[in-house]
């Protein structure tokens, strides 16, 4: 069994830990894959530009991509958390889902649902990165701010003076977003949120953004929405042992 891993050597990608990882699983790592067979992996950083192209040739050929990207919740529990799944990011790509143990294992603790009279409605603003159907279109917050009457967030990776999540959601009584991880942290603070990109993983605890201004205040969609996730990220240790592709690649 082959695998090509195409993420960066920069720090923030973790390279190396993938490539032990998928060594540990029982890969035989390459620089090339020109002619990709159905036992093979591709493993890329989200999945835009070359990387999209590649992930079309290996799926043409039955074969497996890994799709890794940060962290839904990156920070979870103290640990350094990374995103993996098949095919795609954001909750568009699959992954096998098991029991509630790996959730509930965290001990997290939700927040009561928030009910605030005139309370802020923020709009989340996004990067944009990633494939078509999955990156947040250009200008979407802006489509929206007016609709629902509230105020952008910017990225933090557009904007470095932006004040912490936690911070500015004080005041608000609810979170527009395409689809982000400020979002399901708005989540896990009791914040009802609607969003607008199909499939988005955190879509079953919240309304989609065509049904504003309704919230949705559900605590057993909440915790099944995050049992669900909980299968969809892996801490960093995890990845390095192997212990994250066997469980997804077998």
């Amino acid at each position: 069994m082959r695998a090509l891993c195409l993420l960066r050597e920069r720090t923030v990608y973790r390279r190396q830990a993938f490539v032990t990882g998928l060594q540990r699983a029982g890969y035989e790592l390459v620089n090339a894959i020109p002619r990709p067979e159905p036992r093979d992996v591709l493993c890329i950083w989200n999945r835009y530009a070359g990387n999209h192209e590649q992930a079309r040739k290996f799926e043409s050929a039955g074969a497996k991509v890994l799709v890794a990207e940060n962290g839904y919740i990156p920070d979870l529990a103290g640990g350094k958390w990374l995103s993996l799944a098949l095919n795609h990011h954001a909750g568009a790509g699959s992954w096998k889902h098991g029991g509630p143990e790996r959730w509930d294992y965290l001990g997290v603790r939700f927040g009561e649902w928030r009910h605030v009279n005139n309370g802020e409605t923020i709009v989340l603003g996004q990067r944009g990165i990633g494939e078509p159907g999955i990156a947040s279109p250009v200008g979407w917050a802006e489509s929206v701010v007016r609709k629902v009457r509230g105020r952008i967030r910017p990225h933090p990776g557009t904007n470095k003076n932006i004040v912490p999540l936690e911070q500015d959601l004080a005041k608000a009584s609810g979170v527009v977003t395409w689809a982000s991880s400020a979002a399901l942290r708005a989540l896990l603070h009791g914040i009802p949120v609607w969003y607008a990109m199909p499939k988005w993983i955190g879509a079953p605890a919240c309304k989609p953004l065509g049904q504003w201004p309704e919230p949705l205040r559900d605590d057993q969609a909440r915790l099944d929405m995050f049992r669900r996730l909980a299968w969809a990220q892996w801490r960093l240790d995890e990845i390095e042992s192997g212990e994250a592709f066997s469980y997804l690649l077998q």
